[in-house]
């Protein structure tokens, strides 16, 4: 879970609960959207100095807004050069399917259909989602709010230099999106999938 709140905000200071809202409506199926562990991971990463925060005061409420460090975006690009190992995203659930065989063929179709179930309500909402971003306008906020925060602006025009600030952006935009589509195409393998072994007992 750091290192997704690093790479959020590595575009935005945010508190813990605008973190949360980010990573509920974006990044539920990579880590828990519960602010108990985005109030432990940012213990953490401020324990190592990935992360500082400044104290405000908004509508007589304090807040923690928090941004990314040098240090913290180092270990990110870091940990982004890393290879994605595919086969390292176990999911113990599946041990279920595996020992599936233990209980009655009726609930072997309940269970199923519970699965085809879950996997066609995440499928609509990613393609729900998808359907609401609207690049350019996406591109053209973060623009907006990097000429109000020069830090971040720095930030973002030295992730590649040989770029202006806008080109970087769209880089960054483009794997955001990517991200999204391989969520939607998975999903949609795994619908299928459950969809024929259904079929087959």
């Amino acid at each position: 879970m750091d290192k997704i709140i690093l790479g959020i905000l590595m575009l935005h200071r945010m508190t813990a609960y605008e973190l949360r809202n980010v990573i509920r409506n974006n990044f539920k199926s990579m880590c828990s959207d519960s602010l108990g562990s985005i109030q432990a991971a940012l213990k953490k990463l401020l324990m190592s100095e990935m992360v500082t925060f400044e104290e405000l005061v908004e509508k007589g409420v304090n807040k923690k807004r928090y941004a990314i460090t040098d240090i913290g975006q180092k270990a990110l690009i870091e940990w982004i050069r890393i290879p994605i190992d595919i086969s390292k995203t176990k999911n113990l659930d599946i041990g279920k399917l595996l020992f599936m065989g233990y209980v009655s063929e009726n609930e072997q179709k309940n269970l199923i259909d519970k699965i085809i179930h879950s996997l066609e309500e995440e499928y609509t909402a990613l393609k729900k989602l998808r359907e609401s971003i609207h690049i350019e306008d996406e591109r053209a906020a973060l623009k907006n709010y990097l000429l109000i925060d020069t830090e971040y602006q720095e930030r973002i025009k030295n992730l590649n230099k040989g770029n202006d600030i806008s080109e970087n952006i769209k880089e960054i935009s483009k794997f955001t999106v990517a991200t999204l589509d391989y969520g939607i195409d998975i999903t949609a393998f795994n619908m299928e999938w459950f969809k024929k072994l259904k079929k087959r007992i």
